[in-house]
């Protein structure tokens, strides 16, 4: 079935179209009308105040750009007329859509001329259809003063123009392939719809204040726009870092809810794309058995690629597998390590100019590697190289479970067959029945091995999904569905429970100082000294990050504070130098208990306020 969006080229030949039809239109209507610019300097100086505005703008949080540009777009309807406003709007988008600029996103010469012609045909367009409206409802060019009538106009025609632009905006990036939705951004909508008002003192202040007072007027409007600037530069660093953490928390669900390996293959590029921004994608699986690399999934600018395989010793993913350790190439043809000798052409590789390629690993066994690339250099910085790094730790508990669950069904299928092949071979052979009993005896056997085997491997499956993949302790789901059981069985036998929450203190300075595989390792030490303090009827379950849940059955408060003191100084007296020298690890808890309630929301938020307190009160102690 043919796929619009797959077509190569389709955004530059809608852009193209776009582009080409907004200027003959505006050609068109300037000589029928016989379009005459009597201020050429105020015409060249709005165009370049256009070019400026747009320069301090930002990128919205997910798609498309965002500036004050609305100023001087609504600001020419109402000083020139609609036919100059939508030149000068139109030149001053196209002239900055071209400009160099340094962030890597718009380094690509193909992607820089698609926004100019889509950037200056969509305002062209937009401009005619708000100005000939506003002209058409008698609106007054040029505004010297505001009137009823011009203000209602102009606030209706503000709602289109911002309606009509989101729209475009959406189609551009349905045509490039991104999350066409996310550019509805209440955001970036209420910065341009503020940006109206502004348009109608600057077109006030022009038509009916000297040309200094004006001058005044625009370098007080720069500075605003330079504070605006950098208020939605924070605020779009936090979307980008809250983005992360959403996408990575999405791909830890899949592990309990994706088992089919092909579908989970295709969630993991999906959230990959709205993780990060790449050019080029990969992900591969080892193959142990046969030495080989395959790769599932390549996609790049064409599309989807044909599945490969290569031997584990060629390449990079093939390094990056072997030594267990990721891969960063930040600007390839300034990079001088020995990557590029080893990489081989892999259809990629000559418009590679950055690279991150990460291992993903389960239980230190190697399951594949994934590898983002970029067409431009410094396309990736360190924190993404992180951001990588964490996201495929949750993809290698998803492979894990899904290589299993793929075991299991070839096991089942082959035991269907089996039975199918022995029963067959039963009523063809009556004649031999001596013997056809005796290979039903031994195919029962083979069937009594296997069915263990699939009950085996089935307890293992359940015990993953109830089980964190990187400590042993019980993981979050089966803490939810036990935790109600045992705070309901305590309130019916009028029993005490206690809930204490601990979370390891200054847990990302040990990450940024001596790694993550330090910090995995401090993890797993934890886990194994809360084993020995608590007893096999207690439930330890990791709760997310750094932070453990303990519930105490048939416990009071003050014996579960004295148990979790005494987790506190074995983790202070831990000799930590085994795992890295010089390092020191202190942990805080949080300790609630019923009676006087028996309900888990309010017992968890119980204990995680006591730890609250723990950690503003010094941190390294227990409170309950």
């Amino acid at each position: 079935m043919f796929n619009i969006k797959n077509t190569p080229h389709i955004s530059l030949i809608y852009a193209s179209t776009l582009a080409v039809t907004a200027f003959a239109l505006l050609i068109v209507l300037s000589v029928r009308t016989g379009l005459q610019i009597p201020n050429v300097p105020a015409f060249a100086g709005f165009i370049l105040c256009g070019i400026l505005v747009s320069v301090f703008g930002f990128p919205a949080p997910h798609v498309g750009y965002v500036s004050l540009d609305r100023v001087v777009q609504f600001a020419s309807i109402l000083i020139f007329g609609t036919l100059q406003a939508a030149w000068i709007s139109g030149i001053a988008l196209l002239i900055w859509s071209l400009l160099p600029r340094g962030d890597a996103r718009y380094q690509d010469l193909r992607l820089s001329i698609v926004r100019a012609l889509n950037n200056s045909g969509m305002i062209i367009i937009i401009v005619l259809m708000t100005g000939g409206i506003y002209e058409y409802f008698n609106g007054t060019v040029p505004l010297l003063q505001l009137n009823p009538h011009d203000a209602l106009l102009i606030i209706i025609l503000a709602l289109f123009m911002q309606l009509t632009n989101e729209m475009l905006v959406a189609l551009f990036a349905w045509f490039e392939n991104y999350d066409w939705g996310k550019s509805f951004n209440l955001f970036s909508t209420i910065v341009e719809l503020a940006a109206v008002p502004a348009a109608v003192f600057t077109a006030i202040t022009y038509n009916r204040l000297a040309t200094s007072i004006f001058l005044l007027y625009l370098t007080v409007l720069l500075l605003v726009i330079l504070v605006v600037k950098n208020f939605a530069d924070t605020r779009r660093a936090l979307e980008v870092k809250v983005d992360e953490l959403v996408a990575v928390n999405r791909v830890g669900r899949a592990v309990s809810s994706l088992l089919v390996l092909d579908e989970l293959v295709d969630l993991i590029f999906r959230e990959s794309r709205n993780l990060l921004e790449f050019d080029s994608f990969m992900l591969a699986l080892y193959d142990e058995t046969s030495g080989e690399i395959d790769i599932r999934l390549h996609h790049n600018r064409q599309g989807r690629q044909p599945q490969r395989r290569q031997k584990v010793g060629e390449g990079l993913m093939g390094w990056v597998i072997t030594n267990n350790k990721p891969v960063f190439i930040k600007d390839w043809d300034k990079d001088d390590s020995n990557f590029k000798r080893i990489m081989i052409n892999i259809g990629d590789t000559p418009q590679t100019k950055s690279l991150i390629t990460v291992p993903v690993t389960y239980r230190n066994n190697v399951l594949g590697v994934i590898s983002v690339q970029g067409y431009t250099p410094d396309k990736f910085s360190k924190p993404h190289v992180d951001l990588m790094v964490t996201f495929a730790g949750q993809v290698a508990v998803a492979i894990a479970n899904a290589r299993l669950f793929e075991e299991l069904d070839q096991n089942r299928n082959e035991l269907e067959r089996r039975v199918v092949e022995r029963t067959r071979a039963l009523a063809l052979q009556k004649d031999e029945l001596h013997a056809l009993t005796d290979s039903l005896r031994n195919t029962n056997h083979e069937k009594e091995e296997l069915l263990l085997k699939l009950q085996q491997q089935t307890s293992e499956l359940e015990r993953q999904t109830e089980e964190d993949g990187l400590t042993g302790l019980y993981n979050r789901r089966f803490l939810d569905r036990r935790l109600g059981f045992e705070v309901k069985r305590a309130e019916r036998y009028n029993r005490h429970i206690a809930l204490a929450m601990g979370d390891i203190d200054h847990f990302k300075v040990v990450n940024d100082r001596y790694s993550h595989m330090v910090g995995d390792d401090v993890l797993r030490a934890l886990a194994d000294i809360l084993r020995r303090q608590s007893r096999s009827v207690d439930i330890i379950a990791r709760y997310g990050g750094e932070e453990f849940l303990l519930c105490f059955p048939e416990t009071s408060l003050e014996n579960a504070a004295s148990v979790c003191e005494k987790i506190r100084q074995q983790v202070e007296g831990y000799d930590w130098d085994k795992i890295q020298a010089g390092l020191r690890v202190n942990i805080s808890f949080g300790v609630a208990a019923a009676p006087p309630g028996y309900d888990v929301d309010q017992l968890i938020a119980a204990a995680d306020e006591r730890l609250y307190e723990a950690k503003h009160s010094g941190r390294n102690q227990v409170c309950a």
